[in-house]
């Protein structure tokens, strides 16, 4: 696994180095203090609890994969 990640900043553009321990936590462009969105690079196991409340706060796109036993 890299030690860090770029995101890029939607609102100026900048490209921003992420830490890799960062991963889940917004943050703020380092060049026009923007909010940057969580970043997860690993896949995020939700339950039905935590499902609407993940995809409320997350602002970017989500790929689910959804079982059921039946």
């Amino acid at each position: 696994m890299p030690n860090s990640y770029l995101v890029k900043c939607r609102s100026c553009g900048a490209s921003n180095r992420i830490p890799a321990e960062k991963e889940g936590v917004p943050g703020h462009c380092g060049n026009c203090r923007a909010l940057l969105p969580a970043l997860y690079r690993r896949p995020q196991q939700v339950g039905d609890r935590s499902f609407d409340d993940f995809v409320a706060r997350f602002d970017g796109p989500i790929l689910a994969e959804f079982w059921a036993p039946w």
